[in-house]
């Protein structure tokens, strides 16, 4: 009998050489593609030695640059201090995005070694379109060209901008100025000296007291369903003491806001005119941190003799208002505060985390602090969901005691149940009222 003759032995050793040919492929491609589709899932960190001295650039004004950097390549990165005179900026995320991040983290390196400052003469018609409080000109091109603009007010001098970035940058901004000229030429109608006047209000007219009133701390106010809102932390002294800033259009208000605090105070004839010979505490000021060359609104919170200086000038104790840090200035790094900075409430929020106290009871350690930094993205202006369980006045200022899930990575974080889980801290089972 041949093998011919068989034809229903034939379909059967076909269909089991089929069968098993396609579970050879089954299992070839559930390992192939999931073994990809795992590869892609694992997080993996690294560290990049940075200078110090580049560390404020790289984050930029209010997080600017690291967050572009973080939502291009999907990582997260933070930075830590192991002394000397490198920090360590650590990224964390895929393994193709971190590379990304650190090819990024690099070029922000080199170019803050390329960056220079170069003074740029302009008309004063150009002064005057750029510095006019309905234009947002100003702003625009230092946003797309990557650079930093200061006016020069140097009297012997032409009127002049001050342009800091590469070189590169710095030529686009003469691009975007020749353009504006280009507009002036052009233009039909001549725009009047007197429908140009830059008025600035007599800092002395507005006292403290009477300003403090035009103004409060913003509230924080659930904007969903479930009662969260977004925030960021900005300054952390433990988990019971903390400070946020709301997200969303407030947090873009806040850097125009700083930006034209920059601006204003840069310029030596403005701040000779809102210098104050003797502050008070309660003041509201405007101060310079050198770290960034920004200047931020403050009020002066405790003052004591400087013990350095030769002309009897104080060192005054400032509290950053949009932030909640808290730090020591010399007399010429402070002015009085122009009324008209106070077009939004001051943003840094004070709060502590509900339901939980420190291990023990006791206080905090430097370890829990440091992991709760690193938990809330702390100045790293990460958005986090917050919901408020409490709310106090202390010093008639309002406290509130938060719930805060992170929702960044692929599984929710909730912000308290982790300290409790590294054991730093211990569940308060009835939070007790303020």
């Amino acid at each position: 009998m041949s093998y011919d003759s068989l034809p229903g032995l034939k379909t059967l050793f076909a269909t089991v050489t089929a069968g098993v040919t396609g579970t050879l492929v089954y299992h070839y491609m559930k390992t192939n593609f999931f073994a990809v589709t795992d590869e892609e899932n694992i997080k993996v960190s690294i560290h990049v030695e940075v200078p110090r001295d580049t560390v404020a650039y790289l984050i930029g004004r209010g997080g600017k640059n690291i967050k572009h950097i973080e939502e291009e390549t999907c990582t997260s990165i933070s930075f830590i201090d192991p002394g000397g005179p490198c920090r360590l900026g650590v990224i964390r995320g895929s393994k193709e995005g971190v590379q990304l991040a650190k090819l990024q983290l690099l070029k922000c390196v080199e170019e803050y070694g390329q960056l220079e400052t170069s003074e740029i003469f302009v008309s004063e018609k150009t002064i005057a379109r750029l510095t006019s409080e309905e234009s947002k000109k100003l702003r625009e091109i230092a946003a797309l060209s990557k650079t930093r603009i200061y006016i020069d007010g140097i009297q012997e001098k032409p009127k002049s901008l001050l342009v800091r970035g590469t070189y590169h940058q710095i030529e686009n901004v003469r691009e975007c100025l020749k353009e504006m000229a280009a507009e002036e030429v052009r233009s039909e109608t001549e725009i009047g000296n007197n429908s140009i006047v830059n008025c600035v209000p007599n800092p002395m007219k507005t006292k403290p007291q009477q300003m403090e009133k035009m103004i409060d701390y913003e509230k924080l106010e659930p904007t969903s369903f479930d009662g969260f809102c977004e925030v960021m932390v900005s300054v952390v002294e433990s988990p019971s003491k903390f400070f946020v800033q709301k997200g969303g259009t407030l947090s873009k208000e806040l850097d125009c806001l700083i930006d034209d605090l920059t601006e204003f105070y840069s310029n030596e004839d403005n701040r000779l005119q809102y210098a104050v010979q003797k502050y008070e505490i309660g003041d509201l000021v405007a101060t310079l941190i050198p770290d960034d060359n920004c200047w931020y609104r403050a009020k002066v919170v405790s003052i004591e003799p400087d013990d350095e200086s030769e002309e009897d000038e104080s060192i005054l104790s400032v509290n950053l208002v949009d932030f909640g840090d808290t730090i020591k200035q010399k007399h010429c790094f402070v002015a009085s505060l122009r009324p008209d900075f106070l077009s939004i409430q001051f943003q840094a929020i004070q709060c502590s985390m509900a339901y939980i106290e420190p291990k023990g009871g006791v206080e905090w350690t430097e370890k829990a602090i440091e992991a709760f930094e690193t938990l809330t993205y702390c100045a790293h202006w990460k958005i986090l969901m917050a919901r408020v369980e409490f709310n106090s006045s202390v010093n008639g200022r309002n406290v509130y005691s938060l719930k805060l899930v992170d929702t960044n990575t692929e599984k929710d974080i909730d912000i308290a149940t982790e300290i409790v889980r590294l054991e730093f801290g211990s569940v308060i089972t009835q939070e007790l009222s303020m």
